[in-house]
């Protein structure tokens, strides 16, 4: 298997500093500082990290912001054409991840106007802005209403609302099943599941024991000749393993190639935070 490295792009957030363990970001005038376990080295320096708006103090497997200096409560950032709310919210996320920018990238290129997407796990609709604006239709899928209204509310922002889009409040598991009895086919599928989860009935969705029966699943809504983009981040488990269990289900693969998504450092000596992996698979 050969990895990839792929940046994300983007003029409205960078990735300040990194070190100690910790980030320093900024989106948009907000500038964040939250915990990365993977950055195991010094910071590069110390201005930006004392220009911070707010800091995530993690404690234990809780947490809180501090202010420093106060936030608005909610404030926009833009990726290219695509605008995106962001607020404060538990678990250190601000509502987008600036790091899928590479897929969203990636999926503009390969999209053709008309083409079928479905968009598992879809959260604040990054890959369902970028699939519209590309002139696809798209089926969002996400068990949490809040993350859907975040969506929708993205999609008007980036003048996309009155694109072909439906947005489905479900069990993904349970989605998928019932897409096959309809026998319902798509261009291209994107998964970006969390470690855990529940669906809006209680359903239970864990990473290491649900992947590979999905995936399965989704290999039956592929179209011929159609592409699956899969998300695997901070959840521990290497390239290779998430690559070899889509070699397994899409044993018929044209190609199968691994990414791994990195965020470049605006410091001197410009160091790559790996932030996720992504697995495509074209059949």
């Amino acid at each position: 298997m050969e990895l990839k490295r792929e940046r994300a792009d983007w003029q409205e957030y960078e990735l300040l500093d990194s070190g100690h363990q910790e980030k320093c970001e900024r989106f948009g005038e907000v500038i964040v500082v939250r915990p990365e376990p993977q950055a195991l080295w010094s910071p590069a320096g110390t201005e930006v990290w004392q220009q911070a708006t707010v800091r995530f103090e993690q404690r234990g497997d809780d947490g809180n912001w501090r202010v420093i200096k106060e936030p608005p409560e909610s404030w926009l950032v833009s990726w290219n054409q695509l605008r995106f709310g962001l607020r404060l919210s538990s678990f250190k996320h601000t509502g987008v991840f600036p790091e899928q920018a590479v897929n969203w990238a990636y999926l503009q290129s390969i999209l053709k106007p008309g083409d079928q997407l479905l968009n598992l796990f879809g959260y604040t609709g990054g890959a369902t802005l970028a699939a519209l604006s590309a002139g696809a239709e798209v089926v969002h899928v996400d068990a949490s209403r809040p993350a859907i209204a975040a969506a929708k509310h993205n999609a008007e922002l980036s003048e996309l609302a009155d694109r072909p889009v439906r947005w489905i409040e479900d069990d993904v598991v349970k989605f998928v099943q019932r897409e096959i009895r309809r026998e319902r086919r798509y261009e291209v599928i994107v998964l970006d599941p969390p470690a855990f989860g529940r669906g809006p009935r209680g359903e239970v969705w864990r990473f290491e024991i649900g992947l590979q029966p999905l995936l399965f699943a989704c290999r039956e809504l592929l179209k011929p000749g159609g592409q699956l983009l899969l998300n695997a981040y901070s959840l521990g488990f290497p390239a290779l393993v998430v690559e070899q269990v889509a070699r397994e289900v899409f044993s018929e693969a044209t190609s199968i190639e691994s990414v791994e998504l990195c965020l470049p450092e605006q410091a001197e000596r410009g160091f790559l935070l790996p932030a996720g992996v992504t697995v495509r698979v074209k059949l």
